[in-house]
């Protein structure tokens, strides 16, 4: 049974797709990723940019040039016609949904859609404008008027309607852990939160240091207390070299080490002028980082707000993008964490925020969310839900 999974045109949101589809082919069935050409399916950690491109040419990795790669845009959708002739099942991520529809209706494909987002908390005043969503399936908790609630920062109303019409089932590819309500849920298909999609080699990998090598590094860490990390790699130079030295001065008043993760190579001399206690990394494993790290700071990727939380480890959220402040909104949510927008961070304002994470209270919590965090095996309970979903549309006429 050939399986196609297509998602959204953004380094962090192929990862977990990858991570599914290695899985399926252990599991018997035929699955392959669509990325386009140029994409990577096992991007570095890094910042997430959005930009939606309607006539992308899409290739399958591995394949060679003048191959699938080499199909035309003339139709609108690219080459995903010929990426996905023949699929059983089409797995696509919801920013992806109206291609997805055309392609399975064209092929009387099966059709599964992911959330690798949860719902974020809105404001009250927010919540008057959103009332509107609480008919979307992946929408939790009745939202009314003048009181918060959480809503899919998705409006589309033909991407709702058509989730509704076609009773299409949406898998979410996150942890319960960010919700108050978890499992399966609305509709005949049903709606089920999975957990993160995550390779089962997650944290054997290696960490790339610009002025270090593995080894080093792994001294450095073992020769004294845990750092903190601060990762701010992605963002314009001339960002990351002011957030370095934020929090260079940050470290320096709590008296303890210093991980930070940036674009080394780039910013040239800046990494040499590193006092002692600053360890400079270009990328990192961050299930392998994380557990060895006193507490994190992070731009806000799903990857990064996992693993901290997979560590058992506060974090502190400094997010730039809608997305980013999405994770920073549920980390506090949790209580294991707190937000501080990008824009907004200051030597001052670092330092009152990371000893924020110092407290007991946010300890404990993100140690009790890392316990049922490490319990989740959001691949599993994917490849789960597939299996029934195939059989019970055996019989199911669309």
């Amino acid at each position: 049974m050939k399986i196609t999974l297509l998602p959204y045109d953004d380094p962090e949101a192929g990862k977990p797709f990858a991570a599914l589809a290695s899985a399926l082919r252990a599991g018997g069935y035929e699955a392959g990723v669509g990325v386009p050409t140029g994409s990577d399916p096992y991007p570095a950690h890094s910042g997430t940019g959005r930009a939606l491109m309607p006539r992308r040419v899409w290739r399958f990795p591995g394949t060679k040039k003048g191959g699938l790669e080499k199909g035309g845009a003339g139709d609108g959708y690219g080459n995903l016609p010929e990426i996905c002739a023949g699929s059983d099942l089409i797995i696509a991520d919801l920013r992806m949904l109206e291609s997805a529809l055309a392609v399975s209706d064209e092929f009387n494909s099966k059709l599964i859609a992911v959330a690798l987002t949860p719902p974020c908390p809105v404001s009250r005043s927010a919540a008057v404008v959103s009332d509107a969503l609480k008919k979307l399936p992946f929408f939790y908790g009745a939202v009314r008027k003048r009181q918060a609630g959480y809503a899919w920062p998705l409006t589309c109303n033909a991407v709702r309607d058509k989730l509704l019409l076609r009773d299409i089932p949406v898998l979410h590819a996150y942890s319960a852990c960010f919700l108050k309500r978890s499992g399966e849920w609305g509709g005949a298909a049903g709606r089920i939160v999975t957990g993160e999609w995550i390779t089962t080699t997650a944290g054997t990998g290696d960490f790339i240091c610009s002025s270090k090598s593995c080894e080093d590094t792994e001294q450095w860490l073992d020769e004294g207390e845990a750092p903190l990390y601060f990762g701010f790699s992605g963002l314009p130079l001339q960002t990351q070299a002011h957030c370095t030295g934020t929090a260079l001065d940050a470290a320096r008043e709590f008296s303890c080490r210093a991980v930070i993760e940036a674009d080394w190579e780039a910013l040239g001399r800046l990494r040499h002028e590193l006092p002692g206690y600053a360890l400079p990394i270009e990328e990192a494993d961050y299930d392998r980082l994380f557990p060895r790290c006193r507490s994190v700071v992070h731009r806000g990727s799903a990857a990064a707000a996992h693993a901290s939380l997979r560590a058992g480890i506060p974090a502190l959220v400094c997010p730039a993008s809608a997305e980013e402040k999405v994770w920073g909104r549920l980390t506090v949510t949790t209580g294991a964490g707190s937000c501080l927008p990008l824009n907004k961070v200051t030597q001052k304002k670092l330092t009152q925020a990371l000893k924020v994470l110092e407290h007991k209270r946010v300890k404990n919590k993100a140690a009790e969310l890392g316990i049922g965090l490490r319990q989740e095996n959001g691949i599993e309970t994917a490849i789960s839900f597939i299996d029934r979903f195939l059989s019970w549309t055996q019989y199911r006429k669309f």
